[in-house]
């Protein structure tokens, strides 16, 4: 009889320090990591930081506010503060919203195996001498992808900064081959002064060619040295989102000093060439008061 009451001690003592053992581990591996930054954009089920890297977001967040901890009528908009918690999967279940630049919380490193878009290290390389590859409209092959692409729907996010001769109050549109290079195919969104966004979802395996423009064939983008160069190639991988980061140097109708030619604009004694490469002729001269 003792003998029974000792082993079922032992049993009893191995089962108490073997489940404490696996509560221990489950905490430490369920702890939740925290991280702070600036909202880049919300879209899709996913928040997008300025580090350009997208996470996955809990249909059911929490979205409070940062220096109250209540809930908040505040929406999560790009330039916003974010301070993020994610699950041990890797989800974004709670989002404290501030309006003011928040205190770093966590190495970034510790998020990162968690991004589903990352910042692109080489933003352009059609635009330094590199060519892009080429998609079957062009009859020059076709860009190999890692997998058979399945069609899913995948996020695409275009984000670009434009010169800083760009008009304030002119708009970005992105022009495709698909859309028979319609200047007007897709209008971005305003970020700040010098950044536009869109984002939409694109099948996998879709291959196209784009550029962008200010709405007109005259304005579309041009290399670092002015010229025009090849169209951007965008082939969508079997990813839940893709983010293309993308620089324009120059607009298709800068003048010479940089600055974009305003069509309305009319000879001045202190702008007698308002359109530069018009052939030569007499230039307009002020007539003296009589």
């Amino acid at each position: 009889m003792r003998r029974q009451l000792y082993a079922l001690g032992l049993i009893f003592a191995v089962v108490t320090i073997l489940l404490g053992g696996g509560r221990e581990a489950t905490a430490q591996s369920g702890t939740p990591v925290v991280v702070s930054g600036q909202v880049l954009d919300f879209q899709q089920g996913f928040l997008f930081f300025t580090s350009g890297d997208g996470f996955r977001v809990s249909p059911h967040v929490s979205i409070v506010d940062y220096d109250t901890k209540n809930p908040t009528t505040q929406t999560i908009r790009p330039r916003a503060y974010a301070r993020a918690t994610f699950d041990a999967q890797g989800t974004i279940v709670r989002i404290e919203l501030a309006t003011h630049e928040l205190p770093a919380e966590a190495a970034y490193a510790s998020v990162k195996p968690f991004a589903v878009a990352a910042s692109t290290p080489v933003p352009n390389p059609d635009l330094v001498g590199t060519p892009p590859p080429a998609s079957s409209r062009s009859g020059r092959g076709v860009p190999a992808f890692h997998e058979a692409p399945n069609g899913r729907p995948v996020v695409v996010t275009f984000t670009v900064q434009v010169p800083p001769s760009t008009p304030f109050l002119d708009a970005v549109y992105i022009s495709t081959d698909v859309s028979g290079w319609d200047a007007r195919s897709m209008r971005m969104d305003r970020i700040d002064a010098l950044h536009y966004r869109v984002v939409r979802n694109i099948n996998s395996g879709t291959i196209f060619h784009y550029k962008y423009t200010r709405g007109t064939a005259l304005s579309s983008e041009r290399r670092q040295n002015g010229l025009e160069g090849d169209p951007r190639l965008l082939a969508v991988p079997n990813l839940d989102v893709e983010n293309r980061e993308d620089i324009v140097y120059h607009w298709g109708d800068e003048s010479a000093n940089g600055q974009t030619i305003n069509p309305l604009a009319v000879p001045t004694p202190f702008n007698p060439i308002p359109f530069p490469g018009l052939p030569p002729g007499p230039r307009p001269t002020s007539t003296p008061p009589h």
